[in-house]
This record gives C-alpha cells, structure tokens and sequence, in this order.
C-alpha cells in the first residue's frame, strides 16, 4: 500500500461519527448509511464495532445512535493531561512508601465517577491506566466525596441516575445518615466510609481526599485502600500519605 494511501475503514469510522455529531435525537443505521453513503449492511458492521468501543450508544423506540461516552472521556483526559501527568508521578512515589497499600486517582463526571489509574499491591509500581472504569455510587470512598462537594443540580441528578432506594439504602439505611456523612466529609476534607466494602476475596478498608483547583473546585481525588487486616498503624498511614499526595498535586497545578 504506498505511503500516502487512507485506511478506507478508519475514514468511515470516522465520518459515521462525524455524521452522527450534534444530531440532538441520533440517526438510524440507514440514515447512518445514507450519509456516508455506503450500504446498510456494511454500515451496519461499523457501527457494531463503533458501539462495542463506546464511541456510539444505542437509543431504542425508535432505535437511533448518537455519541457515546468514550468521545467525552478522550476530550476529558486531553484536557487534563497536565494534571494526570504529574498525579501519575506522585501516585508511584506515594506507593513506594507504603507498598501494601492501592493508590489511585479518580475524577468526576457528574453523575458518574471514573478512575483513571492506580498502582496496586498485586503490581508493584506498575501504573495501570484505566479506560471508563466507573466507581460505584454510595460505597465507594471517592464516590461519596463527590456526592459531598457536589452543587444542588449535580446531585439531583445523582439521585435521579442512582435512586436512593434501590443503591444506597442497603448500606445506608436512611438518607438522614447518608447526609450527616457528607457533611462530615466536607468537614474534614475525608472520605472515610465507615463500613467496610467487600472486595478481593475479603473486605476493603477505602478512603478518598480531594484536590481542589486554585478556585476551591474539587477537580479529581486520590483514594487509598487495603484490606481491613492491616494493623491499624498502617490506616493512618494510608490517610497521610494520600492526604500528602494530593496537597502534592494541587502544589503542581
């Protein structure tokens, strides 16, 4: 193929994704077609590909394709790039001083949060990026501190997304101790669930702090866990070190 030659499939991928862009109710696969100007069948295959990558999303009744999140999260993580470049950098060297430990950064999306990477117990000093790795709402410690410095809109929508009822009254119980929690959280600038989460085979000592931008907005969180066995000497280490390494990261932004 000489040097200058297109890949033909990539050029499609592309214009059906150009195509379906700022369409407010998406297209169908034959309008799909019709604008690329291809053949339904063929069309179809890319867009079975596009949609396994999240770069479409499905709407049924009719069934339509708009964009999907993987656009967002490119664009996300483009314009974060500084701030992931450092926290990747500090994320090492906070897990060399406590290798039993997991590290991570995670950033918001309202309603949803996202790790972006991490380095684990079970890899040492391995950063392992994450792609649309979603924290679960109402357990996870980072989840929790967003919920807690997020503004009247976002957690409306929050609720509406994960329904109190259905996600979070089984560890819960009630919404009166749900909110004295984030209160809390705001409070200490910790988040620090005080039931343990099942995880790995055992049960999961979490906990997140925020970073905060140079106007007071919450733009990521570093969390930290281990397993509930670790002596307790090593919990306040854990709150130190991601206390530290977040303090680290705002002084790089």
């Amino acid at each position: 193929m000489p040097g200058n030659a297109h890949i033909q499939t990539l050029q499609r991928g592309v214009r059906i994704l150009y195509a379906v862009a700022g369409v407010e109710d998406g297209l169908t696969p034959n309008q799909i077609a019709s604008v690329i100007q291809v053949k339904p069948a063929t069309v179809y295959k890319f867009i079975r590909t596009l949609e396994a990558e999240h770069l479409l999303v499905r709407r049924k009744s009719p069934l339509r394709y708009v964009l999907g999140h993987a656009i967002t999260e490119l664009k996300t993580l483009d314009d974060q790039r500084h701030l992931l470049t450092v926290s990747g950098k500090v994320l090492i060297r906070t897990y060399a001083k406590l290798p039993e430990a997991n590290f991570a950064l995670i950033e918001h999306e309202p309603p949803y949060t996202y790790q972006r990477f991490c380095v684990e117990a079970q890899r040492p000093g391995v950063l392992v990026r994450r792609r649309e790795f979603q924290q679960a709402p109402y357990t996870k410690a980072s989840s929790l501190l967003f919920l807690a410095y997020s503004h009247p809109d976002e957690v409306e929508n929050y609720f509406r997304t994960f329904p109190f009822e259905l996600h979070g009254k089984p560890s819960w119980k009630s919404m009166a101790r749900l909110n004295e929690f984030l209160a809390g959280v705001r409070r200490t600038r910790i988040s620090l669930p005080d039931f343990p989460e099942s995880a790995f085979g055992g049960s999961v000592y979490r906990l997140a702090v925020p970073i905060f931008s140079r106007g007071g907005e919450v733009i990521a969180a570093i969390g930290g866990y281990q397993m509930t066995e670790e002596p307790m000497r090593t919990r306040k280490m854990l709150l130190r070190l991601c206390q530290e390494a977040a303090q680290e990261i705002m002084d790089s932004l």
